[in-house]
């Protein structure tokens, strides 16, 4: 019997519609890690952007500080607080 198919809500242009912030942090996540579609990421956190707002409507915000393309895809690190898992930020200084 075939599997019957998911839909998952999209915004205007397509791309699929996320869990808002306050919905992660209800989860017990504070933090995001954005992947550039060049294959860099950075692990952010959360904090600064309120609970109403979608990690999906922030991805077209972000600027690739490495290749300059704009776009991202960001999801919630589920990792965070575990350094052997988690996506650490460069390091300024070490040798």
């Amino acid at each position: 019997m075939p599997r019957p198919k998911r839909h998952t809500p999209t915004h205007a242009d397509g791309r699929p519609l996320k869990i808002t912030f306050g919905e992660m942090r209800s989860m017990g996540l504070r933090g995001v890690l954005v992947y550039c579609h060049c294959g860099r990421h950075i692990a952010l956190d959360a904090d600064r952007w309120p609970d109403e707002v979608r990690l999906s409507d922030i991805e077209p915000k972000f600027v690739c500080q490495g290749c300059g393309s704009r776009g991202a895809d960001v999801r919630p690190d589920f990792e965070r607080g575990n350094p052997k898992l988690a996506i650490m930020g460069a390091k300024r200084g070490a040798s």
